[in-house]
């Protein structure tokens, strides 16, 4: 489940990549609004990422 886990948050990551990027379909967004919507994707990607880990490490030293 672990797998899981971490794969789906990795693709929430490349999402974020690729509306940055301007790969299709998302380039046919404004500039500005494709920046700010990538990274926000982004963010929220590392941000899950970040809580799945210390959520995990936290139930790991409970063990």
């Amino acid at each position: 489940m672990h797998v899981v886990n971490i794969a789906v948050r990795v693709l929430i990551l490349l999402l974020g990549v690729l509306i940055l990027a301007g790969v299709a379909p998302f380039g046919v967004l404004d500039s500005p609004l494709q920046e700010v919507f990538g990274s926000v994707v982004i963010l929220f990607g590392m941000l899950r990422m970040v809580m799945y880990f210390s959520q995990r490490k936290n139930q790991d030293d409970e063990d």
